[in-house]
């Protein structure tokens, strides 16, 4: 092979018909062998395809000339024909191929294309990777189709033009066998899927001065590199990461937008300074103190030494952050995307990786969102070092923590809006951080105690954060102004921040003493029952401020302490091992049913983790929605009963335990005395739920629902206190609970393990309020036979005269001996004479 002398000048632009026009280059362009297979049209690269294939539309659609696909690597040798070998574009140049083609098809212009790209039968351009490739192209440009006339696709597929291609005369069997052929027809059909019914894009593509879509030529020769070093270069290489493609095409799209400023930033060159385009400051800062910043992150996601992941992370909260502010429409599921909430997870195409094109057919990366990435990044930098923090407390933002969260894509709702105003805060105020600690702290008790779960509520809550950015120097003063308005988050908790405003503003000892009580990891900022106890609401919902005059704010300030005091002791201890008997639930079940309503007839304890947010102390302990009276005098009812504790003359912070066992002395006589007594009946609710019909009729669930295993309690309480002493029930061995999971079914208590003549007995012990004669007699207990039939012919005439002589009855629909107890001790009484007869069986 011999060189030519240039056809092809290095940076030339040229369009894909150029290259083949007589008119224009006149080459042969050849995919050489040592370049994989066509992989653009593989399956597995959707993302990839509909990408290419929506810029190529969006480009023929605009009709603007030269919309560059960035550069063509290869050489130029002649053998023959003027070849062009690409060894860098190959993907490209064989989707133009195929577009042309198709074009050319729909527009009936296939003479001129077959003019162009074909010599004596033969495909000018091909593929040497394989015979059978070639074939294909050649096949491919001698044979035109009438895309009015394809064959159906098959179900659930787009496939009508590859699968017609396949039924004609000319395509081989054989050719299945090609990964090349098969990407190519996957290309095709969506090709046709994207630009059927748009013929006129085919003039568009090969006008011969103003072509559409173009890419610049690069030659190897001119850079001196051998095709065999280069080939060794992109082997050995890694392929672009997606942060680098990103880039690559966001700078591009950077300045193809509109700016009100042509240079609106400074560029720092040593001590020159010189003014910027935002495209202009974007390429230099992100390739130097921006990367320098993500630096320090590199192995966050992982030890490839890299922080590519890291900052497409970053980018991408941003630009969710700033699609939320610019929404106006609910439910929208571009943001939905963004943010990576559950309901995006479930899509198909979602990814946590964004890619340029994503972005752009979202419209996410608009002039707004560009500013607000690059004022973050420049608040953030800090030389050579991790980033910037301006917070010494980082109890309400913890600003290292929060960041690496924003880069390890974990971030939750609540943590974005914050993160959100923590950037805004620094943005608008610039260099005044006076107010920054105090701004951080009510955004905190703000998101930390609404309801954020998901997309909509975070553009309601960021919305809200906005309109307050203004404020967010001087917050506390702005929640002290009349008639002020905080749109989205809960209402109570604005109510107490504009209280805590007031306290905070009389001395720095309200200040420090609301602080130690918000930073309960309990109460996490939410302490409108302390100030509710301590009487602090009810002046401040009176008078709307809180300015009581001086001798009386020893007596608000003791009292706020007090119980400060009294539920950090007590919260310290729920959930650990100093309430493992739950000697607090039961302390506040002795003042009065609290337990919250969950669903038809269900109630919680507020005893398990499972629902921290549905039934919690957390929940009860928190004020009920302002403007509202249904339900309040309720709620607030239950409330009061952890005040009782609290006041209660037995109570001691400083001794919880024993304070509270001396309470739990104090019962009611109802239902739930059973609990106070026995902690094990709460103990078997592991998510705290009973069904509590009646004070008659109460299930114990061991999870949340009865059609999952659950026990009467009153027979269960009977079991576990009066049957667990087997010497008293002899000559029954065993004793135990019998649990049931259908409500069909009912539990009941059993003594068992009784063999007499080679013959098991029970005797099981029901709480029925199914029973007829429930009224007078709730508790049933059945003697017996635990295997084989069970038919009163068939126990021995001892044990029948046994329980004849204790007025046992045979029950056919039900078989077995029964008899009714009145109350509990009753019941006791007559299973403990039958045992003490049938216990003398042994013994005579």
């Amino acid at each position: 092979m011999s060189t030519i002398p240039e056809i092809i000048q290095s940076g030339e632009r040229l369009s894909f018909f150029n290259l083949f026009d007589v008119k224009g280059k006149n080459f042969h362009v050849e995919i050489p062998i040592i370049q994989r297979d066509y992989a653009q049209g593989r399956e597995s690269t959707l993302e990839v395809r509909e990408m290419f294939l929506e810029a190529l539309f969006n480009y023929l659609e605009e009709n603007k000339p030269n919309r560059d696909l960035d550069f063509v690597y290869g050489s130029i040798i002649k053998n023959g024909h003027a070849r062009f070998i690409p060894l860098d574009g190959q993907q490209r140049l064989t989707t133009l191929f195929l577009l042309h083609w198709y074009l050319a098809n729909i527009s009936g212009n296939m003479a001129i294309l077959i003019a162009a790209l074909t010599i004596d039968g033969k495909s000018k351009f091909t593929y040497e990777t394989r015979t059978s490739s070639r074939e294909f192209c050649d096949a491919l440009m001698l044979n035109d189709i009438d895309m009015n006339a394809l064959l159906a696709s098959d179900e659930n597929k787009k496939n009508s033009l590859s699968k017609t291609i396949q039924d004609l005369g000319w395509y081989y069997l054989s050719w299945e066998n090609d990964p090349t052929i098969q990407s190519m027809l996957t290309m095709l059909d969506s090709i046709h899927v994207k630009f059927f019914g748009k013929p006129e894009f085919f003039s568009r593509l090969i006008d011969e001065k103003n072509p559409v879509v173009t890419f610049l030529f690069l030659n190897l020769k001119e850079f001196k590199l051998t095709d065999d070093l280069y080939i060794k270069m992109n082997s050995r290489g890694k392929p672009l990461t997606t942060f680098e493609n990103f880039k690559a095409k966001f700078e591009q799209h950077i300045g193809s937008l509109k700016w009100d400023s042509a240079t609106p930033y400074k560029l720092e060159y040593g001590s020159k300074v010189k003014q910027a385009s935002t495209q202009e400051y974007f390429s230099f800062k992100i390739d130097t103190n921006w990367a320098n910043l993500f630096w320090n992150y590199r192995d966050i996601n992982g030890k490839d030494n890299s922080f590519d992941d890291e900052l497409m992370n970053f980018i991408r909260v941003i630009m969710a952050n700033q699609y939320a502010l610019d929404c106006t429409i609910d439910k929208d599921e571009n943001l939905e995307f963004l943010i990576g909430t559950q309901v995006a997870r479930k899509r198909k195409d979602y990814t946590d990786t964004i890619t340029f094109h994503k972005y752009m057919n979202m419209h996410a990366l608009t002039n707004k969102s560009i500013t607000y990435l690059i004022s973050a990044f420049d608040k953030l930098t800090n030389g050579d070092k991790k980033i910037r923090t301006y917070l010494n407390d980082t109890f309400y933002f913890d600003e290292q923590a929060v960041f690496e969260k924003v880069l390890m894509n974990k971030l939750t709702y609540p943590l974005q809006v914050r993160f959100h105003a923590y950037l805004k805060y620094l943005i608008n105020n610039k260099n005044d951080t006076a107010g920054f600690s105090d701004w951080m702290r009510v955004i905190f008790n703000l998101s930390e105690n609404s309801v954020i779960d998901g997309a909509e509520d975070i553009e309601k809550a960021i919305k809200s954060i906005e309109s307050l950015l203004p404020h967010s120097s001087n917050i506390l003063d702005f929640l002290r102004a009349d008639n002020i308005k905080v749109d989205f988050f809960n209402g109570r908790q604005v109510q107490e921040e504009r209280l805590k405003s007031y306290l905070i503003n009389r001395s720095t000892e309200w200040f420090e003493a609301i602080q130690v009580i918000e930073k309960h990891p309990y109460f996490a900022g939410q302490i409108g029952f302390i100030l509710e106890f301590s009487k602090v609401l009810e002046y401040f919902e009176e008078h709307g401020n809180c300015s009581w005059p001086v001798d009386e704010d020893k007596y608000y300030f003791d009292e706020f302490t007090n119980y400060s005091k009294k539920a950090i002791a007590v919260f310290n201890a729920v959930g650990t091992d100093l309430n493992k008997d739950f000697l607090w639930e039961r302390a506040v079940l002795s003042k009065g049913d609290y337990l919250i309503s969950a669903s038809a007839c269900r109630y919680n304890f507020l005893t398990s983790n499972k629902f921290p947010r549905d039934y919690s102390w957390k929940r009860l302990l928190r004020l009920s929605p302002l403007n509202t009276i249904q339900g309040n005098q309720e709620w607030d009812e239950r409330r009061s009963f952890v005040k009782e504790v609290f006041d209660d003359p037995n109570f001691d912070a400083k001794n919880l335990t024993v304070s509270l066992v001396n309470i739990c002395k104090n019962k009611p006589d109802d239902w739930r005395k059973y609990f106070i007594e026995n902690p094990e009946l709460i103990r078997y609710c592991e998510q705290g739920f009973i069904r509590y019909e009646s004070e008659s009729k109460i299930l114990l669930f061991k999870q949340s629902q009865q059609n999952h295993r659950h026990q009467e309690m009153y027979s269960y309480n009977l079991s576990l206190t009066k049957l667990s002493k087997k010497q008293d029930f002899l000559p029954f061995k065993g004793s135990w609970p019998y649990e049931v999971r259908s409500s069909d079914d009912l539990s009941f208590a059993i003594l068992d393990d009784w063999c007499y003549n080679r013959i098991y007995y029970a005797i099981a012990i029901y709480y029925d309020t199914d029973n007829q004669d429930f009224a007078t007699n709730p508790y049933e207990i059945k003697f017996y036979k635990t295997k084989g039939t069970n038919n009163s012919n068939d126990y021995p005439a001892e044990i029948k005269s046994i329980l004849d002589s204790l007025k046992l009855k045979w029950d056919d629909e039900n078989p077995g001996y029964w008899i009714s107890g009145k109350t509990e001790e009753k019941t006791i009484s007559i299973i403990k004479k039958l045992c003490s007869q049938l216990n003398s069986l042994i013994n005579e």
